[in-house]
């Protein structure tokens, strides 16, 4: 049963992960949601917390957007900064980091899985656990 936690646990990370990707480039025509929504609202996702702790120069300018300068807190990022937003989260390395932190999440959660699960149910969970974390919406 340790075995299968460890599988729920690493897959629900990886799919997270990939959530978090979504929420910032993923195509509004599949997400329902608009291109850049997490950044438009300042959220501060997997990506964008991994750019912020990134010391880089785009990781600075980044926080410079999420602080606000003259912008309330809680207020919408402007509009003119949402799409620099996006590439500075990329510029930083967030979003490659991102990616390979659900790909390795997903290796983890389909050992784990391997090594706990009889074979049809194996097939089965780890087609699942693809879908999660390799959706577009």
């Amino acid at each position: 049963m340790l075995r299968l936690a460890q599988f729920g646990e690493d897959l629900g990370l990886a799919f997270q992960f990939a959530d978090d990707l979504l929420g910032i480039w993923g195509d509004p025509a599949m997400t329902g949601k608009p291109v850049h929504s997490d950044l438009r609202s300042r959220k501060k996702s997997l990506p964008v917390v991994a750019a912020l702790t990134s010391a880089t120069p785009p990781g600075l300018e980044l926080a410079a957007f999420y602080t606000g300068a003259g912008v309330g807190a809680g207020d919408a990022l402007p509009e003119a900064q949402v799409a620099r937003a996006a590439v500075l989260v990329e510029a930083a390395g967030a979003r490659m980091w991102s990616q390979a932190q659900a790909d390795e999440l997903l290796t983890r959660a389909l050992d784990a899985l391997a090594a706990a699960a009889d074979p049809r149910a194996e097939a089965e969970l780890a087609a699942l656990a693809r879908f999660a974390t390799r959706r577009d919406r």
